[in-house]
């Protein structure tokens, strides 16, 4: 008896979670859509393809405007319309819109399962400090500051959805009948250990983004070399400037670009020694964390040598993002380990 009720307890659990599972994997499915899209946009130059925000040219779509572009080239004689970067620009607000709409939803199924709650009122309130981000990069013509910050709060949003996903999952399998693996196994200086790389990786983020968002990818030809000095001449000073887009002079670009290199190498030393030692603990998430690292070393070295074809730029921030994805993955099992001795959970309850 006491068992048919705890299997009856442990099915409508998987039920009623079931709904808040599926819609979160489905906003953090759209999030890292809408990061990629950002970065298509910035990559095809179609930050400004709108001038206006947010619709485009006084129109909601950009067959409208086309279908008034008389006008509309009347109403902004500086910015004719280009239809291309316009349609760039709106489909990553059209899904930038929907995802925004998801988590809104989202943060409505959270409350009422009693889920989240604190996480989701901040991610609400990330969501609409987004909007208004993606407003002040139009207005205030691609402000290299502002369109960073654009970027690191995109990335924030997919990180606290996935976040939510995982806890979900664990959830999910603990009452499925998998069991927590004995604290012994995971020290606090392991866990240590992974936070800082995920901070690491954070900061060489935000230097990549620093460094698209100046238009400093190709201020250094050459690798590993920088315009073939192994120290290059540069204005390190004007790095982190509250500059306009285009203002940082040449040694500026050049230094932007070098610390983004270095920054690389210090995180790819550092996640080599984080995955040799945490692969014994969750071996999947290490080889994930190892596949996407040398991808992302392969396509920045690639991005360089061959000039940021917009296929491989894209790819490269597609990679940070799942790079990033993978490291708070290993963080959070890190906090809470499972074993699946007990039997994974069915194929398909836990989806």
């Amino acid at each position: 008896m006491v068992e048919q009720k705890s299997a009856k307890q442990g099915k409508t659990n998987h039920g009623d979670g079931r709904v808040y599972r599926r819609l979160t994997y489905l906003a953090t499915t759209l999030a890292l859509v809408v990061v990629v899209l950002g970065a298509f946009v910035r990559l095809t130059d179609a930050g400004l393809g709108c001038p206006d925000w947010p619709g485009c040219y006084g129109h909601l779509t950009v067959s409208s405007a086309q279908a008034n572009e008389s006008q509309v080239n009347a109403l902004y004689p500086d910015q004719p319309l280009e239809a291309g970067k316009a349609l760039n620009e709106m489909v990553h607000r059209y899904a930038a819109g929907t995802l925004g709409l998801l988590v809104m939803l989202l943060v409505g199924i959270g409350w009422w399962y009693k889920r989240h709650r604190a996480i989701l009122s901040t991610l609400a309130g990330l969501i609409i400090f987004q909007a208004l981000l993606g407003m002040w990069t139009v207005t205030m013509l691609l402000k290299p500051l502002v369109v960073t910050a654009h970027l690191l709060g995109g990335m924030t949003v997919l990180s606290m959805l996935w976040w939510i996903w995982l806890d979900n999952r664990h959830r999910c399998l603990l009452t499925a009948g998998a069991r927590a693996l004995p604290l012994s196994t995971v020290t606090p200086g392991m866990r240590l250990f992974a936070v800082v790389g995920l901070v690491l990786l954070i900061a060489q983020i935000f230097l990549g983004g620093w460094t698209s968002t100046n238009y400093a990818g190709l201020a250094c030809s050459g690798f590993p070399t920088c315009n073939g000095q192994w120290w290059p001449n540069a204005d390190y000073s004007s790095v982190f400037g509250l500059h306009e887009v285009y203002d940082l002079h040449g040694p500026g670009l050049i230094a932007i670009q070098w610390l983004h290199r270095l920054g690389a190498l210090v995180v790819f030393v550092y996640l080599v020694a984080l995955v040799a030692t945490v692969s014994p603990n969750a071996p999947r998430i290490a080889l994930a964390i190892s596949v996407l690292l040398m991808l992302q070393v392969a396509l920045g070295v690639a991005n360089v040598l061959f000039g940021l074809p917009l296929a491989m730029a894209d790819a490269h921030n597609a990679g940070a993002a799942l790079l990033l994805l993978a490291v708070l993955a290993l963080n959070h099992h890190l906090n809470h380990p499972l074993t699946p001795a007990m039997g994974q959970a069915p194929k398909g309850v836990c989806s």
